[in-house]
């Protein structure tokens, strides 16, 4: 096992964001579980989305590092304005053996929209964005995530296999 990931993890499931970025290379990338359109760069990027990261999701916790020494894949649950979710992390690890890339998926449907309405706005704002963003984010994400919750309460179960 990596001990980068190792103190990653750790610093991750302590809410404690200097740990978490001491793990990272100055070049960091870190890749959007929402688009291929964003991504963050370099530590001072990244930083902004690990400080939302760290304040939004609660009960994080860790279940799988697996890997070599250059790539792991980390997966972890948490939850997201009352919203359950999973999220896998594959990280690349540079020569130094600090993390220098951060590939992220969410599932399922419902968590991934928990999670942009909770950090689009505040992201934003943690990258100095003008205030018309940081509402126009917040405003537009909000609609898609409460429409794919009572989906996912509502009409998913009438989709769902008899078996009885």
């Amino acid at each position: 096992m990596s001990t980068t990931t190792e103190r990653y993890r750790t610093a991750g499931e302590a809410g404690d964001l200097a740990g978490v970025l001491a793990t990272l290379a100055e070049d960091v990338v870190l890749h959007s579980p929402l688009t291929t359109r964003v991504r963050f760069e370099g530590k001072a990027e990244v930083r902004a989305v690990l400080t939302v990261a760290l304040r939004e999701l609660k009960g994080l916790r860790y279940r799988s590092d697996v890997g070599d020494e250059r790539t792991r894949v980390l997966v972890h649950t948490a939850t997201v304005g009352g919203q359950e979710l999973e999220e896998t992390a594959r990280v690349e690890l540079n020569s130094e053996g600090l993390i220098s890339s951060i590939t992220l998926s969410v599932r399922p449907l419902p968590g991934l929209t928990a999670l942009m309405a909770a950090f689009a706005g505040p992201i934003a704002r943690e990258l100095g964005k003008p205030r018309w963003v940081v509402l126009a984010l917040t405003l537009a994400s909000k609609p898609l995530a409460l429409l794919t919750r009572v989906g996912d309460r509502q009409l998913v179960p009438l989709a769902t296999p008899d078996r009885g």
